[in-house]
């Protein structure tokens, strides 16, 4: 099997509504710096305020996205001690910051790295969450290129778009990785990117997925829904007729081949049950926020846990 060079890997375009926000960042930035200089005439206290003011919005909004979950889902297995929730809180803002505010304005089209490992039987195509792009995987995707797997993502638009918009481009990435490796797929979705890869094989049946892996997937809904715009989050509100169709329309085989790896501790999908999804392959782990899924360790190495346990189940039908 040949390794694809540069110029076979498909051409990434710039997210633009990404970039618009990075646009943001740095005119509110000014404007923060303008202002805290006017009112201290200290450089040191205008530099740390233009370096501080995102990361602490950042921050405070997920304390209170935290705390409305814990009120939308006061299951026991939320109920920990003070400590644990804040070090999840701290590991949360730590992934959001590095992910939303720094790698998806400027890093939307950024090439993902070619695998340095052993060979493996499988290609990994990576599906974002809502408002969110490609460049989401920048971490996760290292790690699977060190493990030896050949990966890509796309930029799911429109943004606020139904979810059955992202099925052609998502079909169109996944055939284009099988041919370029010349391997079977294996999607992992995160967050609205797992519902949409369901939604995609509903339309594309043929396709070359041998499985897909969801992070965090709303599949049954999420009360977080109500504070989003865009037709996507409706569809994602639970009870939605849209996630009752896609899983009345969905067969015991395509189950199957579905992996549900949640946390009980998500700030963004709860209840934490609407990620069970019956006839799959649930996990669920603990002290996690909803963006950690796609950085910690821990869910990683289920990720490729899973990705080899669907290599081994390709070995033995060969």
């Amino acid at each position: 099997m040949n390794t694809p060079t540069p110029a076979n890997l498909p051409v990434q375009r710039a997210s633009r509504p990404h970039l618009i926000y990075g646009g943001i960042e740095v005119a509110l930035s000014i404007v923060v710096a303008i202002a805290t200089w006017v009112t201290w005439h200290s450089p040191w206290t205008t530099v740390l305020w233009t370096i501080l003011w995102l990361p602490v919005s950042h921050a405070i909004g997920l304390a209170a996205g935290f705390i409305m979950a814990a009120h939308g889902d006061p299951t026991p297995e939320r109920r920990t001690p003070a400590g644990t929730n804040t070090a999840v809180w701290a590991y949360e803002c730590a992934a959001s910051i590095l992910l939303l505010d720094l790698y998806q304005p400027w890093c939307s089209a950024a090439p993902l790295p070619s695998p340095n490992g052993p060979a493996r039987p499988v290609a990994v195509l990576l599906l974002h969450g809502y408002g969110c792009n490609r460049a989401f995987w920048l971490r996760f995707s290292r790690h699977l290129a060190d493990a030896g797997y050949h990966c890509d993502a796309v930029n799911l638009g429109p943004m606020f778009g139904s979810i059955d918009d992202y099925a052609a481009s998502i079909a169109n990435a996944a055939q284009a990785l099988a041919e370029r490796t010349r391997l079977p797929v294996v999607i992992v979705g995160h967050s609205m990117g797992g519902i949409a890869a369901r939604a995609c094989l509903q339309h594309y049946p043929t396709l070359p997925v041998a499985h897909t892996i969801t992070l965090g997937s709303p599949h049954f809904g999420t009360l977080h829904a109500r504070r989003g715009i865009g037709q996507n989050v409706r569809q994602m509100s639970i009870g939605s007729e849209w996630l009752v169709a896609l899983a009345n329309r969905e067969t015991d085989a395509a189950r199957a081949r579905i992996t549900s790896i949640y946390t009980l501790h998500d700030n963004v999908v709860y209840p934490t049950r609407t990620s069970v999804l019956p006839g799959a392959r649930n996990i669920a782990l603990d002290r996690l926020g909803h963006v950690s899924l796609g950085t910690h360790p821990r869910s990683r190495a289920l990720v490729l846990e899973t990705l080899e346990r669907v290599a081994q189940g390709l070995r033995r039908n060969v």
